[in-house]
């Protein structure tokens, strides 16, 4: 981890002791030729990633011989490059140094003793320096790294940001398109059946014109307020938009379906047999999905008089705490069959949309032309009180 520190250390100090050497020793030649070996072994030792120890034997030689060379007892210290362990590099230099006053035969027994203290403080303070350079290149590379995790982090959370940024952007823009959908089909559905019936009526109007003044007139009065019905469904349509959703009842459910029905009759002359359940007051059913169903069944009873000339339907509702079914048939004629439903539905706005939804919310919307028209929606809900 410190291999480049530790060289650097190593060869500052083997450069400061040579010329201290130089001016002592014995031989000058031999302590040039020994440094520049040092400096080369201690390169090597750098370059190397195995056992460093290895390196220790012949830097020992070339130190014992430098330290000898040089006639100085400060040469010593650079015997401290000779890694075998850290009890050994911190106490060698000292030890050597008395082995070598030994085989010198030095009797001044007090100097000896100082020189000793000498070499193991300097020694001693080579590994404290050592030790803090190590230390303060270990904390640059900690404050370094803690600087580039936050720097990633910063990254990394300005690129979740923007990622969130984008979610909201397309969260709302799905937001708008389901309200443009909502909205369209609420008006389809709403308007749908008054149109429709207004058109039939100004026809009867047309017909009775010369016939019955009277009568004509009463029909185009029904038309007027068939259309000022539609323009009120609008209005409604709009305005549940923009409240809260909530809960009704399913007896002010089918009270709206008995409605419909009613005028659906009035208007048309058509028949319609109803089996319905009873009107449960404590049984609740999310607004949406009533006044979807109210609009599919305005709708499915619109498209049995404009496609098939339907006159007689039948209307079926069961109902529990998790699903409500409205199933429709008529007696009409139509070419709808298994063969191009798929394009019938892909090309028909009403009946697009009343499957888009039903599949939207978990349900089915299923269609099929045996003995006449038959449409089949279910929803599922979760049942409970008004809210």
């Amino acid at each position: 981890m410190h291999t480049t520190e530790i060289y650097l250390f190593s060869a500052a100090l083997a450069i400061a002791l040579t010329p201290f050497s130089l001016l002592t020793a014995l031989n000058v030649m031999a302590i040039l030729v020994l440094f520049g070996f040092i400096m080369i072994s201690l390169t090597l030792r750098s370059l190397v990633d195995e056992d460093k120890r290895k390196a220790s034997f012949p830097m020992l030689l070339m130190t014992v011989l430098y330290s000898v060379f040089s006639g100085n007892t400060a040469a010593f210290l650079i015997m401290y490059e000779c890694r075998f362990s850290r009890e050994i590099q911190l106490f060698l230099p000292s030890v050597s140094y008395v082995i070598y006053a030994a085989f010198m035969e030095e009797r001044d027994i007090p100097q000896l003793i100082f020189r000793f203290v000498m070499l193991a403080a300097g020694t001693s303070l080579l590994y404290l320096l050592e030790t803090l350079i190590c230390r303060y290149y270990d904390a640059r590379r900690s404050v370094s790294k803690t600087v580039s995790i936050t720097a990633l982090s910063e990254m990394y959370t300005k690129k979740l940001n923007q990622e969130l940024v984008i979610k909201n952007f397309l969260a709302d823009k799905n937001a708008r398109l389901e309200e443009r959908e909502n909205i369209s089909r609420s008006i389809h559905n709403s308007v749908g059946h008054s149109i429709t019936a207004a058109i039939i009526t100004l026809e009867a109007a047309d017909m009775l014109f010369d016939k019955s003044p009277d009568k004509a007139r009463e029909k185009l009065h029904t038309a007027k307020e068939r259309i000022r019905t539609g323009l009120d469904s609008i209005r409604h349509a709009v305005r549940v938009l923009d409240s809260e959703a909530v809960s009704i009842s399913l007896a002010d459910f089918l009270s709206e379906i008995n409605t419909a029905a009613d005028e659906f009759v009035m208007d048309t002359m058509r028949k319609i047999h109803m089996d319905i359940p009873e009107k449960n007051e404590e049984l609740y059913i999310p607004r949406e999905h009533t006044e979807f169903l109210t609009g599919a069944f305005k709708e499915l009873l619109s498209n049995g008089v404009k496609h098939g000339n339907a006159d007689v339907f039948l209307l079926h509702i069961a109902a529990d705490s998790n699903h409500i079914k409205l199933t429709v048939k008529d007696n009409g004629t139509s070419d709808f069959s298994a063969e191009n439903a798929s394009e019938r539905l892909r090309e028909g706005f009403g009946l697009k949309k009343l499957r888009s939804y039903a599949e939207k919310c978990g349900g089915t919307a299923v269609f099929s032309n045996e003995n006449g028209f038959n449409s089949e929606i279910t929803l599922p809900f979760e049942g409970g009180h008004n809210g």
